[in-house]
């Protein structure tokens, strides 16, 4: 579906401080957009997307889906909504496949689904060359032949975790930060066509010039608050990093 979200206001200190890590943020993300998530370490780009998927409440204001209240729902049908990827992603002792299927647990596991994840988030390529392929278990934790993965490889199989999923609103943090730029230009082209299909795509990066050209905005923080939102359409690394 299509989804309209919404920042009125909010403010957030984590319990035990009394300093804001995001104060009085007005934002909107509309469906079917790309937004980029940009400002300097401790800017607030991950406390907003936690806020966002209610991993912690406002402080002050109010956060909107579709014109309610984020505390209104059901908290289990609100994370079916999102497909996320933090930076600090998970590994998990488990089979290939499995570690995929983890990216919805609550749907029947479907082997075809999970190719096409891998494929799309670049990880087929390294997953084909394991000893038993989708079946090969990784970490030595459980098992003596378990294999351990780059973490490049980790981070692609993270992503198709969220692909796999196929929610209406995706949140990538640092999608891209130890891809190469062939790896980082297919994973791309997919999240072009995800775009077309009207799901909303969030991501938090450093690296801008990378994302400029599959984004439709810039969402700008510093210290914590908002600074603006920029239209990508016809703007400039430049012109962004001077605001």
């Amino acid at each position: 579906g299509r989804h309209v979200v919404e920042f009125r206001d909010v403010s957030f200190r984590y319990p035990g401080t009394d300093r804001d890590v995001l104060s009085h943020i007005n934002l909107r993300l509309e469906s079917g957009k790309t937004t980029v998530l940009v400002g300097l370490n401790g800017a607030g780009k991950t406390t907003l997307i936690k806020l966002l998927t209610r991993l912690y409440d406002p402080s002050e204001g109010e956060i909107l889906l579709d014109g309610v209240n984020l505390r209104d729902y059901d908290v289990r049908a609100l994370y079916d909504l999102f497909g996320i990827i933090f930076q600090d992603f998970g590994r998990y002792a488990v089979r290939v496949d499995e570690s995929i299927y983890f990216g919805d647990i609550h749907r029947t596991p479907d082997a075809e689904e999970v190719r096409r994840a891998a494929a799309e988030s670049g990880a087929a390529d390294f997953i084909d060359r394991l000893p038993d392929g989708y079946g090969t278990p990784l970490m030595r934790h459980f098992e003596e032949n378990g294999v351990e993965l780059s973490i490049g490889q980790w981070q692609k199989l993270s992503v198709a975790r969220a692909f796999y999923k196929d929610s209406d609103i995706l949140i990538l943090d640092e999608p891209t930060a130890v891809l190469t730029p062939q790896e980082t230009e297919k994973l791309f082209r997919v999240m072009r066509n995800m775009r077309q299909d009207g799901k909303s795509i969030i991501i938090i990066t450093h690296k801008l010039h990378e994302v400029l050209e599959i984004s439709d905005r810039v969402a700008i923080l510093r210290k914590g608050e908002y600074v603006g939102t920029v239209e990508t359409a016809g703007a400039s690394e430049a012109s962004l990093t001077e605001m």
